[in-house]
């Protein structure tokens, strides 16, 4: 499973994961550049709340942009381990146009409306009010369309199901780490694992990380080798298992991406 190469990580689908695909988007282009194309970005953040649902805050982008490259969850489950510097920058999705007044998510029965913020050039659920959602239902995002600068296009996605990280303890120095949680075994469902620490041991935040792609199948192995630096630092660590699904709709002339993630993290002493 594991390689030992230092190297650049999944960088594409966790960006996309928290929310910054738009930051690709370039309306400035000159008429000799290569065709614009419209997309969509629908990217929803949950964590499990005490009922034992999830709750997931929303975003929606519409933008231009040029052969855009999208994480695809199907793709993303190569079972391999890197290490990777973490990314403490969090960026904020913001598209370049409006896709109509409001956009309509559907969950359970229940339909939210999201309003257009001209200043954030986005629609987004309002701080502290996410939606709510069970294991298995489904997300129906429809924008409305805003004449020729975006049409309209609608898309589904079967939300992220909350996780449940069986309790672990860490191996001695040497020995490989089974980390196990409740797998779907659903092949549009990928899972990201991350042990994050400080690296030289005396830095003062966890810079380093060891980065899963992984099945969404309830278990993982990881080889006390790759372990090596996370067992040298006594401080500042912490294990974060991210479940993912996406989906891609081209529909009017547009594409639609829709994501859906959620989270759990562990410390350790």
């Amino acid at each position: 499973m594991p390689t030992h190469r230092r190297r650049a990580t999944l960088r594409g689908a966790l960006l996309l994961i928290i929310g910054s695909v738009a930051a690709g988007a370039c309306s400035s282009i000159t008429d000799s550049a290569p065709t614009l194309e419209k997309y969509g970005a629908v990217n929803f953040v949950g964590r499990r709340n005490a009922a034992g649902q999830g709750a997931a805050a929303a975003t929606v982008v519409a933008f231009e942009s040029v052969s855009l490259q999208v994480p695809n969850s199907r793709l993303q489950q190569n079972e391999q381990c890197v290490y990777s510097a973490v990314d403490t920058v969090t960026p904020v999705a913001r598209g370049d146009r409006s896709a109509g007044d409001a956009v309509a998510i559907v969950v359970g029965g229940a339909t939210r409306q999201l309003a257009y913020s001209s200043t954030d050039r986005r629609y987004a659920t309002a701080a502290g009010a996410p939606i709510t959602y069970n294991a298995g239902d489904v997300a129906q995002v429809t924008l409305p369309g805003n004449g020729s600068a975006f049409p309209a296009i609608a898309g589904s996605l079967k939300l992220a199901e909350p996780l449940l990280l069986t309790p672990l303890s860490l191996p001695p120095i040497g020995e490989s780490l089974t980390v196990t949680w409740n797998g779907t075994n659903d092949p549009t469902a990928a899972i990201i694992l991350q042990l994050k620490y400080p690296n030289p041991a005396s830095s003062t935040f966890a810079n380093e990380q060891v980065y899963c792609a992984l099945r969404d199948d309830g278990s993982a192995v990881i080889p006390g080798g790759l372990l090596n630096p996370f067992q040298i630092a006594t401080a500042r660590r912490s294990l974060t298992l991210i479940r993912w699904r996406t989906n891609l709709v081209t529909a009017n002339g547009a594409t639609l991406h829709l994501t859906s993630s959620i989270d759990t993290t562990i410390t350790f002493p």
